[in-house]
């Protein structure tokens, strides 16, 4: 791989955009304007019901992903996906969260 400058310091380095002090500092920035996920309205209420959604997909279908833009698939990290985005004002009820594994649930983003 070509090694490219630093985005700050110059130094040379493997990492696309910075070298690794850099980027460490670059993502505490980003992970503190983020917010915890308790912040960004992913409590305790809904761990819970999403642990249930999650408990009842297993134990129906085992570890399978219904799959979004592809067939369903095995998988072991299985997620529980709004269906109406909570960008878009859904919930966090039953009814609005489906599993996906964490590949599928990054494809559909907020769509």
């Amino acid at each position: 791989m070509r090694r490219r400058p630093c985005l700050v310091c110059s130094v040379l380095t493997r990492n696309p955009s910075r070298c690794d002090r850099h980027q460490a500092e670059w993502q505490a920035r980003q992970d503190q304007l983020r917010g915890s996920a308790s912040q960004r309205g992913y409590g305790t209420a809904y761990r819970r019901t999403a642990a249930a959604v999650l408990a009842k997909h297993r134990a129906q279908y085992g570890g399978w992903c219904p799959g979004y833009g592809v067939p369903a698939h095995p998988a072991e990290d299985l997620t529980a996906d709004h269906v109406l985005p909570k960008s878009r004002g859904g919930g966090d009820q039953r009814e609005n969260l489906t599993p996906l594994c964490r590949s599928c649930n990054s494809r559909k983003r907020n769509r």
